[in-house]
């Protein structure tokens, strides 16, 4: 048994909770309100990070005259001086492949939308599971991000910021700080009439275009934002760890999202954070066995999926919606009219304390 890094332990899965909660939290108002099954997402999160990891790259070697294949040994070790030079451009970068990674990621999953809707509810999800699949081989024959050996040296946004204790702090606030602003986006759309709108396609899809509502064109707006932001998850991703390869966006990835989902509360946001603070700490703690005991004889990958199964099997069991119960939709209009009950209960009790008194 070796030494454990207790705050480095914390940090580490507060960056990972914060990512895996932004996925989470992206899965729930595509599935959880909408009822699309997303069996793609992994696919939105590579592209975010991919987007992030070559942007990035080229924009540091070009601004500054270096023509470096942006995968070879010259190229990562010119990023790692650079990056630790220059706080404007790292800071910028970083605010441009942030907001590029939502557009391009939305934009693609708005793209995918197009055709696979056509195909009916029943294969969507088999349909974008197959386009994560295909973008990844893809990525892995790709010289130009770097093939199998995928992309290093991603210049990190704090690697100007003196001490590894301090440049990891500063991270895991500032994916937080993402992860607070996507639950209250979320939050607004979900207790609005658009989250309204949601739940009556999710609970019945035909009756929802009897009314009149245009079902695609809102099922586009859902997925052009559910994979925005998992785009942003990917750029943290790509930006916390440094380097990319695609084997790091496996389908179990969208799997592991799913259970999230499902542990916290199908269809509420607060559910998909507690779902992912469940799992990313089981995932940070079992992966921290390797290192507190490195002769295990079972693999902590395995024991990690086996507490996750056992965990997802008995909320099912016992709470079927998940830990905590999808909320009421909260929106403007209903405000408005709890305080207009509300006025017309203290009229009343007003009318009938009088009426007792002149008695």
């Amino acid at each position: 048994m070796i030494g454990f890094d207790v705050t480095g332990f914390i940090l580490s899965w507060a960056v990972f909770f914060s990512i895996y909660s932004i996925l989470a939290i992206s899965l729930n108002l595509e599935t959880g309100l909408t009822g699309m099954a997303n069996f793609g997402k992994v696919a939105f999160y590579g592209l975010g990070a991919y987007f992030t990891g070559y942007v990035s790259i080229e924009l540091f070697l070009r601004l500054h005259g270096l023509d470096y294949p942006i995968y070879s040994t010259d190229a990562i070790v010119a990023l790692g001086k650079l990056s630790a030079e220059q706080p404007s451009l790292n800071l910028s970068v970083f605010l441009l492949t942030l907001v590029g990674s939502f557009l391009f990621a939305g934009a693609i999953g708005f793209l995918i939308m197009l055709p696979a809707l056509r195909v009916g509810p029943a294969f969507f999800g088999i349909t974008v599971l197959s386009f994560g699949e295909m973008l990844r081989i893809f990525l892995r024959h790709y010289r130009a991000v770097g093939a199998t050996y995928g992309l290093t040296g991603i210049p990190h946004p704090l690697a100007w910021v003196g001490g590894t204790f301090h440049k990891e702090l500063g991270f895991a606030l500032i994916a937080l700080s993402l992860l607070i602003f996507t639950y209250i986006y979320a939050q607004r759309i979900t207790n609005s009439p658009l989250g309204r709108l949601l739940k009556a396609i999710r609970d019945d899809e035909t009756a929802t275009l009897y009314l009149g509502k245009n079902v695609p064109i809102v099922k586009g707006k859902v997925l052009f934002i559910g994979s925005g932001m998992a785009g942003v998850a990917g750029c943290l991703y790509a930006y916390y760890l440094g380097s990319i390869t695609p084997n790091a966006f496996l389908p179990a990835v969208t799997f592991e999202v799913w259970a999230m989902m499902l542990l916290g509360g199908v269809g509420n946001n607060r559910g998909a954070i507690l779902g992912a603070g469940i799992v990313t700490f089981l995932d940070r703690s079992t992966a921290a066995l390797n290192f507190i005991f490195p002769n295990l004889i079972i693999d902590p990958n395995f024991i990690r999926w086996m507490l996750i199964g056992m965990i997802i099997v008995v909320v099912l069991l016992f709470k079927p919606e998940g830990i905590i119960k999808e909320e009421y939709v909260w929106t403007p209009a209903w405000r408005l009219l709890e305080a207009k009950a509300e006025a017309r209960r203290k009229a009343f009790k007003e009318l009938v304390r009088r009426l007792i008194k002149r008695r």
